[in-house]
């Protein structure tokens, strides 16, 4: 048996359609069949961008991505899109390549300790033999990943693939067709009447709070007609659900520095949640201050955060528990003094936030204004730190737009916010839009070192000059002047970057500007970055009135 049999058997029976590589030596066998094959392969020299393209791909498709990689300290580069699949529940196959167990410890060059190496942030892991005496265990290696992602959360899995030299000696290619596979359809839409059944309780006169929470390997979704009246819905940012009060997230943040004690009235008894994570700071601080009697979380899988500090009980959804548009409504014909006070406070706050002078020139008011003139039928990814914040704020001028909202929130960092567009845009004849910030775009500059950046992708850039987001919130000021360390100031040319990626570039330093070159933007026919400047200490003060609104 040889190397080149063996390779192939592992690597043809992947079910996959997409493979992201980057270059190296110890790979090439791996990249000779994957090169060879039926799959789509996309080359990203840099591995920590190529984590997060294989993770946008991922995203898009639904399907699992072949990640491959040399052996050494390009696996570990990985590790930040591993550990955001992990908690996003993305299916990616992160296929590394590694020295054979001799060379490890023994000063040998790129050998480092490959296995296990992301034992904590990955759904499984395999490694293949070090010898090539027989394809089939290759192969049942490749059956083993595709049986995971057909039953258990998605996520990535991790294959280590020591290989032996010589490597180059006996490649040729095989024919042979690459197996394919979907993703178990984890959809469903639940009777709150039905669940009620199912769980023996009534909850007829219960104040009720629905929360859709980020959308993660699985669309679950509740409908409340029969208790409508006294039942709220809100929903994440992330989650692509609408929500019924769209300016939920930024009238409770508003409340924060009193306690929330003047919303008492908004407790529910009965927290059902769907999805996982939220951007909201605002809402696990007011459900911790106010937590609920109940709480309700329907998932097709028991792994269960618990970020209001509750004790949720886990509902996994059935066929018994589906919702029928015939349902005989039931319950109250007046809303309850619950729901009353949620739609009557919010609607107080939205006309007063609507009151805040928003033509004034600032970093929010510049948000507000691009997503009012943003395409329908588009994808909009939003970068952590301030974007992912403003635009769950400003939910409201995305109503009535088919947008779907991507966004890293699985571990909340920066790094690969580009990428991951990048890797969604490749996926989709659609718009691609990225708001990000300055440093979290400087910060993954690779994600524009690729053979070829899809023509679909717009970049808006929030320019303030560093991550001045340690200046708007509560806290950093305590730190005085070891502060600048965390804003840390950045006088880079952006312009001179885009030039470089062969990029077209547009600048906006006011309303009248940013209005012109976003139409400007969403004319352009290839891949094009909108920088728009701000001034930091106008974004503080205006930052400042909305929080005290």
């Amino acid at each position: 048996m040889s190397i080149n049999k063996c390779i192939h058997a592992l690597v043809s029976g992947l079910a996959a359609e997409n493979a992201v590589i980057s270059p190296g030596s110890r790979n090439a066998p791996i990249i000779y069949h994957l090169s060879n094959s039926n799959l789509k392969c996309y080359s990203v020299v840099d591995e920590r961008s190529a984590g997060f393209v294989a993770l946008g791909v991922a995203k898009a498709t639904g399907k699992p991505v072949i990640l491959n990689c040399t052996s050494g300290t390009a696996v570990l580069n990985y590790y930040p899109a591993i550990a955001e699949a992990f908690y996003a529940r993305v299916p990616l196959i992160v296929l590394t390549a590694d020295r054979p167990p001799e060379k490890i410890d023994v000063w040998d060059g790129q050998a480092i300790r490959q296995k296990g190496v992301f034992a904590n942030h990955i759904r499984a892991e395999f490694e293949t033999p070090d010898t090539y005496e027989e394809a089939s265990s290759f192969s049942a290696i490749a059956d083993k990943v595709n049986a995971y992602f057909e039953k258990q959360i998605p996520g990535p899995i991790h294959i280590n693939v020591p290989i032996r030299e010589p490597f180059y000696a006996d490649l040729a290619a095989i024919k042979s067709d690459q197996k394919t596979t979907a993703l178990p359809n984890r959809k469903a839409e639940i009777s709150l009447r039905l669940l009620q059944e199912h769980l023996g309780e009534n909850f007829q006169g219960k104040n009720i709070l629905v929360f859709n929470g980020m959308q993660s390997g699985e669309a679950v979704k509740l409908n409340v007609d029969c208790l409508a009246c006294q039942t709220v819905e809100i929903s994440d940012i992330t989650s692509n659900i609408p929500s019924e009060l769209v300016s939920w997230d930024a009238f409770l943040y508003s409340h924060i520095k009193s306690s929330f004690e003047k919303i008492e009235t908004l407790k529910p008894d009965i927290l059902i949640t769907t999805g996982t994570t939220t951007v909201s700071k605002a809402l696990k601080l007011f459900l911790k201050k106010h937590p609920p009697e109940k709480h309700i979380h329907l998932s097709f899988f028991n792994e269960l955060g618990r970020m209001f500090d509750t004790e949720p009980l886990v509902v996994n959804p059935t066929s018994e528990m589906e919702y029928s548009p015939d349902e005989e409504l039931v319950g109250m014909a007046m809303w309850s003094p619950f729901k009353k006070a949620w739609v009557e406070q919010v609607a107080d706050f939205q006309k007063k936030f609507e009151q805040l002078d928003w033509n004034e020139f600032n970093e929010f008011s510049a948000v507000k204004t691009f997503l009012q003139t943003l395409q329908n039928d588009c994808v909009l990814h939003l970068a952590n730190s301030m974007a992912v914040r403003y635009v769950s704020y400003l939910e409201k001028e995305l109503e009535g737009k088919n947008i779907l909202i991507r966004s890293n929130r699985g571990t909340s960092g920066i790094d690969g916010c580009t990428s991951t567009a990048v890797g969604e845009a490749l996926m989709t004849k659609k718009p691609v839009y990225l708001i990000t910030g300055d440093v979290a775009f400087l910060y993954d500059i690779n994600a524009l070192w690729n053979e070829k950046l899809p023509e679909n992708l717009k970049i808006i850039i929030l320019n303030n000059q560093g991550g001045r987001i340690f200046e708007m919130i509560d806290g950093p000021i305590a730190m005085g002047d070891a502060m600048r360390f965390q804003v840390t100031e950045q006088q880079g040319s952006l312009k001179k970057w885009a030039k470089q990626a062969n990029i077209t570039y547009f600048k906006a330093r006011n309303t009248e500007k940013l209005n012109e070159k976003s139409a400007q933007l969403t004319k352009a026919k290839s891949i094009a970055l909108l920088e728009i400047i701000s001034n930091p200490p106008e974004n503080s003060r205006f930052y400042s009135q909305f929080k005290a609104t």
